[in-house]
């Protein structure tokens, strides 16, 4: 028989005590088997937090010398695109951490293993906000939240693993120890694109523009290192001649 439930209060919720006591939310939580529409919303939910949060980051936490996108594109475009990719990622996701479960030596049924992968992913949101709004800050704090979610997620996982779907401690955190020295590496090299890129973006709004009385120094000096130069040339030539 169909069955559908869903509650937003109840996903709220769900995030908040994601953030705030992931241990005791991943143990506490029922082992029961959900219907994949209500795993599906859940996600698409979540998705849409990560949505709202794109949208601050390109708008309200974007530097003033970067211009916001289109109304279309933040209102159409990118819900759809959103939409499209909840399709490839919600899968994509569920069967990554069967796979993860399945090495580690933990729970491989489908239910459990969606139902993880959503919970960890209702974090993302908070990460691209607050790493937005830090980066306003200074680009470094941007940087460093980044970092440090990049090491929450994996902690996360490993609580949900252990406590959720039952693998083994030891065998998970060499598992995902592997998975985050993996991220690290990827994050740092964004990291080192990105502080290259804002230091050439810094040195060259450094360089103020020449005032009227500077460009007419300059014009003098090269005037005269000119004058120089011919005069030199003249007088050798005179010198050949003779």
């Amino acid at each position: 028989m169909f069955q559908f439930s869903y509650s937003f209060q109840n996903v709220l919720t769900e995030a908040r005590d994601i953030l705030i006591k992931p241990i005791s939310f991943f143990r506490d939580l029922p082992k029961t088997k959900e219907p994949i529409l209500t795993l599906y919303f859940r996600f698409l939910t979540f998705l849409g937090f990560l949505y709202l949060g794109a949208i601050l980051s390109m708008t309200l936490f974007t530097p003033l010398d970067i211009p916001i996108p289109p109304v279309s594109f933040l209102l159409l475009e990118m819900p759809l695109a959103y939409f499209l990719a909840s399709l490839i990622a919600f899968p994509i996701l569920g069967f990554l951490y069967i796979l993860i479960s399945w090495i580690c030596g933990g729970v491989t049924e489908w239910s459990r293993n969606f139902r993880a992968s959503s919970a960890v992913f209702s974090t993302f949101w908070l990460a691209v906000v607050l790493q937005s709004f830090g980066g306003l800050i200074h680009v470094y704090v941007g940087i460093g939240i980044g970092v440090a979610f990049t090491a929450y997620v994996p902690f996360l996982f490993y609580t949900a693993l252990t406590s959720y779907l039952e693998a083994p401690a030891k065998r998970a955190a060499v598992t995902l120890g592997i998975f985050t020295s993996i991220l690290f590496y990827v994050q740092y090299s964004r990291m080192t694109s990105y502080i290259e890129d804002y230091r050439m973006i810094e040195n060259m709004n450094s360089h103020k523009p020449l005032t009227r009385e500077e460009e007419e120094q300059g014009e003098q000096e090269a005037a005269e290192i000119i004058r120089k130069a011919m005069e030199k040339a003249r007088s050798e030539g005179n010198q050949t001649e003779k």
